[in-house]
């Protein structure tokens, strides 16, 4: 499955429709144990290599420090909006997050994640890919993260889809790319279930996955 995700209007529907339903509703999320959901597991069989536009796979990020930096297609106010996100969701696990103000592209210390606004394939609200991957293994120096200007705002979709895109670019797979697989939309993947809908945290088993990782 090509990993610029199911289609997002299903996602937007969702969302909307139970909204008033998830915030009323605490759904606890756990660890889910023996599941394998971080690139690579025996249900992921892409390799890990390099594109410079959207369609290509996503990896593992190479390392625990975690750079990252948003493109002036964003304005200042959807900047500030990832990088809460990356920093409210990601720097409490084993990653170390920081922002940097200007985007390395190329070197020995290019920016781990580059976040941009674009367009995408109709009905597609972000999406991530290795830009830049390291030779003879399943990491990748830099990932893009191309999302709906739409999108970015301060609202609970726009959480999930942020966490979402993010968490594939540190190499978290969907439900059915697990080993063994589990339901796309099993609550315990939070927002890195195929349709997060106003899902818009990590959860402990994404959590578990990463630090398990890095």
């Amino acid at each position: 499955m090509r990993q610029s995700d199911r289609p997002y209007w299903r996602l937007l529907l969702a969302g909307v429709l139970c909204s008033l339903f998830l915030d009323a509703t605490a759904v606890v999320a756990a660890i889910i144990p023996g599941v394998d959901s971080m690139y690579p597991t025996t249900n992921t069989s892409w390799p890990c290599t390099s594109s410079t536009s959207p369609g290509n796979y996503f990896c593992q990020t190479d390392n625990a420090s975690l750079t990252f930096g948003s493109e002036s297609s964003l304005t200042g106010a959807q900047k500030t909006f990832v990088a809460n996100v990356v920093f409210a969701q990601y720097d409490p696990t084993d990653l170390n997050a920081s922002e940097q103000t200007s985007i390395v592209y190329s070197g020995g210390s290019e920016t781990d994640i580059v976040y941009q606004i674009g367009s995408l394939t109709a009905g597609f609200a972000g999406v991530a890919w290795c830009d830049d991957s390291s030779p003879g293994g399943n990491k990748c120096d830099q990932h893009y993260v191309r999302m709906l200007s739409s999108v970015i705002s301060a609202t609970n979709i726009s959480s999930g889809v942020t966490c979402h895109e993010t968490g594939h670019a540190v190499g978290l797979t969907h439900g059915e790319n697990a080993s063994p697989t589990v339901a796309v939309t099993d609550n315990n993947l939070e927002c890195m279930k195929s349709m997060p809908g106003t899902t818009r945290t990590l959860g402990a088993h994404n959590i578990n996955q990463i630090n398990e990782t890095y």
